[in-house]
């Protein structure tokens, strides 16, 4: 709520604009007053995007070079580990990032250097159109430092420097989650998705090098490495906050296309609002201009669109902040229930962020399933068998907070099987056979599917820690 506050505050200095151009600085000066009072040698961007700008082109992959992709058995797997061993600076940058405080990436163009824009890493506010138009332009170099990370975690396994190369995935980790405290949707969806695949490479990387590992590195990783990506957000993402900037921005936009009297100005309402749509629904445009045109001789007027913005987000806070089991959650949504004509504009621009809380539970899925099959490997690699339990790792590897399956209610630990013969998993890489401690989370339909089906984010099956899924599918074994 601080964040929200401050935004709040800083966002009333322009709400007064008239002119787009204006309004799109004064919008940037808000988006960035929060991050104003963290020091520069605190924050986490330029350090990581300065290794970035230095680092050599990435080699060209069949599909396209994303993180999820990468492994030594891959057509292009000589020039990808190329690729990783040539660029030690970006390995630097990411383990010296993590004693920062947050990313804090500031937003406008002009606030980065030139060779950062022209390398494309920037965040765009307004286009002169509109001031809603964000071009976050970054997100496409910050999948390609994950796309490093992940080729290089895999080239230090084959060393066997097994400690080097999860230290490096947690430290890029704890970037992407740092990244998640940005204050636009795109930023925090595309962070919570990279946050995601990246824990879930983890356990690829461990499946890979099984047997190999040093118990005392499980140990340590499944203790203090992985439960602390961010300590304060324990195993449920507490401290993960709303995307308050695009209601910045939403408010900007309605100062920008009313007019004086509070009511829309049919020129610039239907010109904005119709290339708003244009950028979202390209081939549905047709007659748009139009279209919105009409909708301003009825549309709300500024105090009262105004208001609506607020008690939609108000409602997705209230959301935010509840257990997984809320009640709340149930009840229709201020958005679900607003006047599709009056509020027309409200529900342009405003993102229905329902899919935020699936990915919340998806994330902490991911990363508490992590910590959990890391101290599950821990008791194989020191016994030389699986432990009959989860609960039989708490004393030494684990953490019994981080037993936690979000998609449960009652008693919320995951799940455990051991197989002691093979049997097939139905699973997203086709059906596999898979053996040994089986991990795994009841998933989005909250009922126990003995992990016949595994669904990669919960949401179609049970969501399956272990083993790792898509490493099995490519050779990996099970035992």
């Amino acid at each position: 709520m601080r964040l929200a506050r401050a935004l709040a505050i800083a966002a009333s200095a322009f709400l007064a604009a008239t002119d787009a151009r204006a309004d799109d600085a004064r919008a940037v000066d808000a988006l960035n007053a929060p991050g104003a009072v963290i020091k520069e040698e605190s924050k986490s961007w330029k350090p990581v995007f300065d290794a970035y700008v230095a680092m050599s082109p990435p080699p060209e992959v069949k599909g396209g070079l994303a993180s999820t992709g990468i492994w030594p058995g891959m057509p292009e797997w000589a020039a990808v580990k190329a690729w990783a061993s040539a660029n030690p600076g970006m390995g630097a940058a990411l383990l010296d990032a993590r004693k920062s405080v947050a990313f804090a990436m500031p937003y406008g163009r002009g606030k980065v250097p030139q060779q950062f824009v022209d390398k494309g890493v920037f965040i765009g506010i307004g286009d002169g159109t509109a001031v809603c138009f964000t071009d976050v332009a970054y997100l496409k170099p910050l999948g390609t430092i994950q796309a490093w990370t992940v080729a290089e975690m895999y080239r230090l396994g084959e060393e066997k420097r097994f400690d080097e190369a999860f230290d490096l995935g947690i430290a890029c980790m704890r970037l992407l989650r740092q990244v998640a405290d940005q204050h636009l949707l795109a930023e925090k969806t595309a962070a919570m998705q990279g946050l995601g695949d990246m824990a879930s490479v983890q356990r690829d990387v461990l499946q890979t090098f099984l047997d190999a590992v040093p118990v005392e590195t499980l140990e340590r990783l499944a203790r203090n490495g992985y439960p602390m990506i961010r300590a304060a957000d324990a195993e449920r993402l507490r401290r993960l906050d709303m995307p308050e900037g695009d209601r910045v921005l939403a408010l900007a936009l309605i100062d920008q296309v009313f007019d004086a009297q509070g009511q829309p100005d049919p020129v610039k309402f239907a010109a904005a609002m119709a290339a708003f749509q244009a950028r979202r629904e390209p081939m549905g445009t047709f007659g748009a201009t139009r279209r919105w045109a009409e909708i301003a001789n009825v549309h709300a007027s500024a105090d009262a669109t105004r208001a609506k913005l607020t008690n939609i987000y108000d409602d997705w806070w209230r959301r935010w902040r509840a257990g997984y089991y809320d009640k709340i959650l149930d009840f229709p949504t201020v958005i679900s229930k607003t006047n599709p004509v009056r509020s027309a504009m409200v529900l342009a621009v405003t993102a229905d962020l329902t899919k935020l809380f699936a990915m919340r539970q998806w994330i902490n899925a991911e990363l508490n399933g992590t910590s959990v099959a890391f101290g599950v490997a821990a008791s194989y690699r020191k016994d030389g068998r699986w432990p009959p339990s989860i609960s039989a790792t708490y004393s030494v590897p684990t953490l019994k907070r981080i037993d936690f399956d979000p998609w449960k209610n009652e008693i919320p630990r995951w799940s455990y099987e051991l197989a002691g013969s093979p049997r097939t998993m139905d699973t997203a890489f086709g059906p596999l056979q898979v053996s040994g401690s089986i991990i795994y989370a009841i998933g989005a339909d909250r009922e126990d599917g003995i992990a016949k089906k595994a669904s990669a984010d919960g949401q179609t099956g049970d969501f399956v820690a272990w083993p790792a899924l898509r490493a099995v599918s490519r050779g990996a074994t099970t035992k």
